[in-house]
């Protein structure tokens, strides 16, 4: 906590050092973000703009033209980090793209802003099994599982975590979670 708080010291002071040096528009944007207020907003851009943002990214995606869609997804989470569904979308196109690394990121922040919704699980746990880590794939298949027997909205979600737990990747793991319990029971 001492750290942090040293840290977010240090950086008041070299903002306030700088400042006077900054030119005058850079200065604005830099205090109205302490203000937190997200760079798109800073600048004026509006609700209806950041959703036709998203709407062309989305199309653009479904075109297959995803060179675009990322620019255009990138772009709106450059001006409003927090709109989870710009992550999602844009990490779904990077998981399209074949970009697991920067698709489990994305996923990840996804899920930092939205910790309930399966789907950012499902796709999570598609990136990881793509970069062959089963195990927390398997995890993430789990989690998604869970969260969407708690939505019954979510039954599709379900679904398709039900049938991706049942790959043949996660065969040995499933064996092995149901022998747990009766080795401890065993070993008690």
């Amino acid at each position: 906590m001492k750290a942090a708080q040293d840290s977010a010291g240090f950086a008041e002071r070299v903002i306030g050092h700088m400042l006077p040096e900054l030119d005058a528009d850079v200065r604005a944007l830099i205090e109205a973000s302490r203000g937190g207020l997200a760079p798109g907003d800073i600048v004026g851009v509006t609700r209806d703009q950041k959703e036709a943002l998203l709407d062309l990214g989305c199309r653009l995606a479904q075109l297959e033209r995803l060179d675009d869609a990322a620019v255009v997804l990138l772009r709106l989470v450059q001006l409003d980090p927090l709109e989870e569904r710009a992550l999602y979308a844009l990490g779904v196109v990077c998981q399209l793209r074949g970009e697991p690394e920067k698709a489990v990121r994305l996923h990840l922040q996804f899920l930092a802003l939205d910790a309930t919704n399966p789907l950012g699980y499902l796709r999570l746990g598609e990136c990881l099994l793509a970069a062959g880590d089963h195990p927390q794939a398997h995890d993430a298949f789990l989690a998604a599982k869970a969260m969407a027997k708690a939505d019954p909205a979510h039954a599709g979600a379900l679904a398709e975590a039900r049938a991706r737990l049942a790959l043949p990747q996660f065969e040995t793991m499933a064996a092995d979670a149901k022998r747990r319990p009766a080795v401890a029971a065993k070993e008690g």
